[in-house]
């Protein structure tokens, strides 16, 4: 480990562990006038202003800093799934003009080349055009760094450009979250880790409380959160849905920025797993008497109805004869089977059905021997030739449809779905 690096990780350790100070952090909420990449520009710049701008959030030690976009899955920003590319682009002019190094850096999510992401997102041209490095945090080398007070993890797998950086931009995006209700600041440091196995461990632990062991460790030095176009509904994709909001939060703490910014969406910080647990750690307050909020205040900005997700994934289902068994599943399940139920069932599949079933979805999920089960995934292959079984990491929503249809109708013949999305049914024998 290079000076560089020895220095970062000791200030990171430090911070990670540290008491909840009695300061009170402040956390900036500013409307942008248009999408337009002027009016952003604008909004930015005022954003910033409300902290006394940028050389009073940055120390003036400062030598490395990473920003970390959310791009999700390559998908534009409008869609409220991943952050408008134009503050990728403001974010890094500005910090050129303070003569600051400053590089790029995403893992997509799962299933997602990162460099897709990039090219479709728009990031890739902006960084070329500025010069600036942009760096795969799915193709570089990983380093193991240690959590000190982890709850669940002992070390995290990220980057090895990751603890070089001794600055950190989280510049999120504001939506929901099926699996962790909403996906801030705090959540977006998790595309930071370098293997699609390693996020999977994630959620086969505990996701919330991996989440904060990250942030133990890395958490972000300054907070963006753009809600521009945020994302309501069943996120964080699709069937999840568009919210404009004309807004952008952040902050120092993540922690507040995450609460103000949930306060926003109509929750309430201390039910969302993840900040009460972060607040629980010392990593900030979501206490609103320990919050300043600047710039317009929460009630201003606050829509009538924002649609959030079910904070419980038994609870995933609207349908009272489809029972969700969770055996903590990872987020691309949870999406995939909540897109199918929320977004593209047939209504008239429910109004048909004359019996029950319950869906076994992640590796911990048990069969009860009901007889009216399905189980999805591949992590619950060692169902298949025992119940109704969809493969796939995660299957594809297409594939839920015969086997919930035949399911509803009181048929549970052992069966699976082939890669064409048909039923294929298997003998006493276990044989198709």
């Amino acid at each position: 480990m290079n000076d560089n690096r020895m220095k970062f990780h000791i200030t990171r350790k430090i911070n990670g562990i540290r008491k909840r100070s009695s300061n009170v952090s402040t956390v900036s909420i500013v409307k942008v006038a248009g999408t337009g990449k002027k009016q952003l520009k604008i909004g930015l710049e005022h954003f910033f202003e409300t902290h006394g701008g940028l050389r009073k959030i940055i120390p003036a030690h400062t030598n490395k800093i990473l920003i970390k976009p959310n791009l999700m899955m390559g998908e534009p920003w409008t869609t409220g799934i991943t952050v408008n590319p134009y503050m990728v682009e403001f974010l890094v002019t500005f910090l050129k003009k303070e003569g600051l190094e400053v590089i790029v850096g995403e893992g997509a999510g799962w299933g997602c080349e990162s460099a897709d992401a990039f090219k479709k997102t728009g990031v890739a041209d902006i960084c070329d055009r500025l010069g600036i490095p942009l760096i795969d945090f799915k193709r570089g080398r990983g380093v193991h760094i240690p959590v000190p007070e982890g709850s669940l993890l002992k070390d995290v797998l990220v980057d090895e450009i990751v603890p070089e950086c001794d600055f950190i931009f989280s510049l999120a995006k504001m939506k929901t979250h099926c699996e962790t209700t909403v996906s801030l600041s705090m959540k977006n440091m998790k595309g930071l880790i370098t293997e699609d196995r390693e996020r999977l461990r994630f959620h086969l632990l505990d996701v919330n409380r991996c989440l904060i062991d990250l942030n133990r460790v890395f958490k972000p030095d300054f907070s963006i959160v753009e809600g521009i176009i945020a994302l309501e509904g069943i996120g964080p994709l699709k069937p999840g849905k568009p919210k404009p909001l004309g807004i952008v939060a952040g902050g120092k703490d993540p922690v507040s920025v995450d609460a103000v910014c949930a306060r926003i969406m109509g929750l309430n910080p201390a039910d969302i797993r993840h900040l009460e647990y972060a607040s629980l750690a010392g990593l900030g307050t979501i206490d609103k008497n320990e919050i300043e909020v600047t710039g317009e205040s929460v009630e201003a900005v606050k829509p009538d109805l924002y649609e959030c997700p079910p904070q419980k994934i038994e609870k995933l289902s609207p349908y009272e004869n489809i029972k969700i068994i969770n055996g903590n599943p990872c987020s691309n399940c949870i999406a995939s089977l909540a897109s199918y139920l929320h977004g593209y069932i047939d209504k008239k599949i429910i109004e048909r059905a004359t019996s029950n079933i319950e869906i076994l979805i992640g590796g911990k999920a048990r069969s009860s021997g009901t007889g009216r089960e399905i189980a999805i995934g591949n992590c619950l292959k060692k169902y298949h030739g025992k119940l109704p079984f969809v493969s796939g990491c995660p299957p594809p929503s297409d594939a839920y449809l015969e086997l919930i249809d035949r399911g509803l109708k009181g048929n549970f013949d052992i069966a699976t779905v082939n890669s064409n999305c048909k039923v294929v049914f298997i003998n006493k024998d276990n044989e198709v």
